[in-house]
């Protein structure tokens, strides 16, 4: 209800219009019935996966199909119940999954909407297995959903090694763009949780001798 209730009690017929009781108990009856829109009005918004918390977003679970908990011990011992701000990302990704058309070269566009601040580059090995690069910052969380694949898209019965790089391009020759770069911006990749091998850069993803690490 967009009007206020002066509005409504203003379309009382005058004969009415003096008449308290039954002005009272429209005014009650009124005064339920916008309580009741407002309520109405602001599901949209309770349930905009934006900004849901908590319960709402456990029944926006249930409508798209993927439940809080995961079924893997998270690193370092988290706990399987994911909480709010993860739980928002895993929803999402089950979200573009379904809509994926299936081929690769999507994915990237996916991942815009999912982890803006990120990059993902996947290459098939043509062998039934990828290998997906990952850039930016990762929380542990969401490495380890990726790792056990609730995040990245993929065929069916296909097997994906996932490596990690920095906010720098990963290392390559005849490229220079956001993806790969030659020396002085790529760093090396790396498939596991230690710092990756890299010039120029040292932070807690990529690094240079004595503390980064080559790929596996």
């Amino acid at each position: 209800m967009s009007k206020s209730l002066d509005y409504y009690l203003g379309l009382v017929t005058s004969e009415y219009q003096n008449s308290p009781k039954f002005l009272s108990w429209l005014q009650g009856f009124v005064e339920h019935i916008s309580a009741a829109s407002t309520v109405l009005e602001s599901m949209d918004a309770c349930f905009d996966i934006d900004i849901a918390i908590g319960k709402q977003l456990d029944i926006l679970g249930v409508i798209i199909g993927q439940e809080r908990q995961v079924n893997f011990n998270p690193t370092n011992g988290g706990s399987p119940i994911l909480d709010d701000d993860n739980y928002r990302i895993l929803l999402k990704a089950k979200i573009l999954k379904n809509q994926w058309n299936g081929l690769n070269q999507s994915i990237a566009e996916l991942w815009k909407i999912l982890l803006p601040e990120t990059t993902i580059l996947v290459q098939d090995n043509l062998d039934m297995t990828e290998n997906v690069y990952i850039g930016g910052t990762l929380n542990q969380t969401i490495r380890d959903l990726i790792r056990n694949g609730y995040i990245v898209p993929k065929p069916q019965g296909v097997l994906i090694n996932y490596f990690y790089f920095g906010g720098a391009p990963f290392f390559g020759f005849d490229l220079d763009n956001g993806y790969i770069a030659g020396f002085d911006k790529g760093s090396w990749v790396h498939d596991n949780d230690s710092k990756a091998f890299g010039f120029d850069l040292d932070n807690n993803v990529v690094s240079g001798f004595d503390t980064g690490t080559w790929s596996d």
